[in-house]
């Protein structure tokens, strides 16, 4: 089935179509019909038509300007052109469109259904080069596991050659390679009678699937096989070694940690240090395992430890203020959740840190206020008199009260200032579109200039302002022309231009359909 969406401002002329449609066609269905340019932009966006067929001159945006925007967000979509005008470069522009047909006015059944026939057989074409290549990917999917086993195997062989990954990266299509491990151990959780380490391995590789699904959902990374009760991933990171790209690997575990959590089995995981090249796998993955073992050590304190992380011996241990609690917290507060954050926080008062004294909490505390204030210090102000409070409190009571008022305050701020830089947003494309008015603007130069994608961007401006952003460039160039034709004498021919309208008819035209007169009748009257 073809979905069909018919563009005219002549009713007789969409309803011819529609009939030849109908008597000659089973496969092929009218989803809509638009009067104008604007409004087929409009129907495109919902109905995501395979065919439009579109008349050129029409009130409002033309047929051309109609098909680039609508080329924007559905670039696979069909051009059909019937139009009364042999201008050539009217069909030189379709050309560039990629317009399949142009057909004159008036036009011929015949013409017609041959046309239509000739697009959907290069639409079912088409369609049958992209089953093809799902069904590889498919095929390749079905193997990705093995293939994936083989390579994590490699790792851990330790004494695998470095060349055998590579060969595999390739295969996998990476082209940058450097990344880190993680080593993931599942135990049960305490108080639930294990029986042995069998049982451990039969739960874990029922969940596999489950905890395979996250993490490719998480990162672009290659998973292993759950051997004894362990997984081992590497994780494919372009950020180079820097103290940022630590903090998104803990970040990482955290959020599969988060999600994984609840399948039934406890999770402890082990971060390896970074490696520019997938070379340097196998010592990212004893680090990774040394960081597990240092987990246990702790009696399972923590739940993620990175390998830099990892305290001499005879320096002190790491405690659950480390970065397992400071990242719970703002991964929490990120997303505005304030009683997940608070929860978090408050699990640094809980039985299993009881051990911790008042100033190693006072320390906790800090290193939390600290990192708030690194992550989002332009928007919450006024830490420094929690950070006071903290220094002076006597009791882990007190403690807790400062830093759930804090966390509260904090993730306010951190969600007002977030719908605000949707205001921002939107205030920077306008401004853009003011100072480029009388420039090419298109979906695409916005959304770039606003750090967007084109179709994201479309929907976006239209939910947050309740109108399409070309009909606010429209209303600009509009007011433009108005204050040129009132303070100059310069023609209506190169005020068009002036304005970012090659064609001045049909800025005529838009401007009649705004301000109810011809640009000339808006020249005399209000003109020097």
């Amino acid at each position: 089935m073809y979905q069909v969406l018919i563009v005219d401002d002549e009713p007789i002329e969409v309803q011819s179509v529609e009939f030849v449609i109908r008597n000659n066609f089973i496969d092929l269905k009218v989803a809509g019909t638009a009067r104008s340019g604007r409004s087929a932009i409009e129907k495109s966006e919902s109905l995501r038509p395979d065919i439009v067929l579109m008349d050129i001159n029409m009130p409002g945006i033309n047929g051309l300007d109609a098909m680039r925007q609508i080329r924007l967000v559905n670039p696979t979509v069909r051009f059909l052109v019937v139009s009364a005008f042999n201008y050539f470069s009217y069909a030189q522009e379709s050309v560039t469109l990629g317009v399949d047909e142009y057909l004159l006015k008036p036009v011929k059944e015949e013409k017609l259904v041959d046309s239509l026939h000739k697009v959907t057989q290069r639409i079912d074409i088409q369609r049958q080069k992209v089953r093809r290549e799902l069904e590889l990917r498919e095929k390749f999917e079905l193997v990705m596991p093995v293939l994936e086993t083989g390579f994590i195997n490699t790792i851990c062989m330790l004494d695998g050659h470095a060349e055998d990954l590579r060969k595999y990266c390739r295969l996998f299509g990476f082209q940058k390679t450097g990344g880190y491990v993680l080593a993931i151990r599942f135990s049960f959780p305490n108080g639930v009678v294990t029986g042995n380490q069998i049982g451990i391995c039969i739960k874990s590789q029922k969940l596999y699937g489950r905890y395979r699904e996250i993490l490719k959902n998480l990162c672009t990374c290659i998973v292993g096989p759950v051997a004894l009760g362990n997984l081992v991933v590497y994780v494919l990171d372009s950020r180079g070694p820097s103290k940022e790209q630590k903090f998104f690997a803990v970040e990482t575990a955290q959020k599969f940690f988060h999600q994984a959590e609840n399948l039934g089995l406890s999770i402890a995981i082990g971060v390896g240090g970074y490696c520019a090249d997938v070379s340097g796998a196998q010592a990212s993955y004893r680090q990774a395992l040394d960081a597990l073992d240092q987990i246990s050590e702790l009696k399972n304190q923590v739940h993620i430890l990175h390998y830099q992380d990892i305290m001499e011996e005879g320096a002190g241990r790491f405690s659950y203020g480390g970065h397992e609690f400071v990242q719970d917290v703002c991964l929490r507060a990120d997303a505005g959740d304030t009683d997940g954050a608070i929860l978090a926080f408050s699990a640094l008062f809980q039985d299993k840190t009881r051990s911790m004294d008042i100033e190693e909490l006072k320390n906790c505390c800090i290193s939390l206020f600290i990192k708030f204030d690194h992550k989002w210090g332009n928007w919450i102000k006024g830490y420094t008199p929690a950070l006071e409070k903290v220094i002076l409190a006597k009791t882990r009571e007190e403690l807790k009260v400062i830093g759930s008022r804090f966390i509260t305050k904090a993730v306010r701020c951190i969600v007002e200032n977030k719908q605000k830089k949707a205001g921002d947003i939107v205030a920077k494309a306008d401004a853009y579109m003011e100072a480029k008015f009388n420039g090419d603007i298109t979906l695409g130069s916005i959304a770039k200039a606003v750090n967007l994608s084109p179709y994201y961007f479309s929907h976006f401006y239209k939910e947050k302002t309740g109108i399409n952003f070309i009909d606010h460039l429209i209303s600009i160039r509009i007011e433009r022309a108005k204050q040129i034709l009132s303070t100059s004498d310069v023609s209506v021919k190169d005020v068009a231009r002036q304005v970012g309208y090659a064609d001045p008819s049909y800025f005529s035209r838009l401007f009649k359909q705004i301000t109810g007169v011809t640009a000339t009748e808006y020249k005399d009257h209000y003109g020097k």
